[in-house]
């Protein structure tokens, strides 16, 4: 009995510290990032709202895509206390053409007769990243 303990301790101890060596992972391929191509048909048709922000005086944000127009709202907090006290920023732009360049999103359009231009990160599915760093979800 107390050799089949022995056994059974050894070969345990055998497996616990052999770690990743015999399996050929490592931790290294896990920690890699990957890139994600932007494609116009994600945003195209969409509503974004406001998930992380990295503003802090944003209180809520929506964007939204409709054929060839797109409206972003944001509401900002007048104080850091009081958010119920909050005035609304709304951007609208007509004749939007959006472009693609591997996770960039280039949204132009016009706004009171002039041209703006807006930029997004896409940083995963169904999440894009405004130029203030804020991130919106579908």
């Amino acid at each position: 009995m107390k050799k089949t303990l022995i056994y059974f301790s050894l070969i345990f101890a055998l497996f616990a510290f052999s770690g990743c060596n015999q399996s050929n992972h490592s931790t290294e391929e896990t920690t890699n990032t990957t890139t994600f191509q932007a494609d116009k048909s994600d945003i195209t048709n969409s509503t974004y709202t406001l998930k992380v922000r990295k503003n802090m005086d944003l209180a809520n944000a929506e964007i939204k895509f409709k054929d060839d127009t797109m409206e972003w709202t944001r509401t900002y907090a007048e104080s850091e206390t009081d958010t119920a006290n909050a005035s609304p920023e709304k951007i609208v732009l007509t004749d939007v053409k959006i472009t693609t360049e591997n996770e960039e999103y280039t949204i132009v359009g016009k706004k009171d007769g002039s041209t703006q231009t807006f930029h997004f990160r896409k940083i995963g599915n169904f999440r894009i990243e405004d130029e203030e760093g804020n991130i919106y979800t579908l």
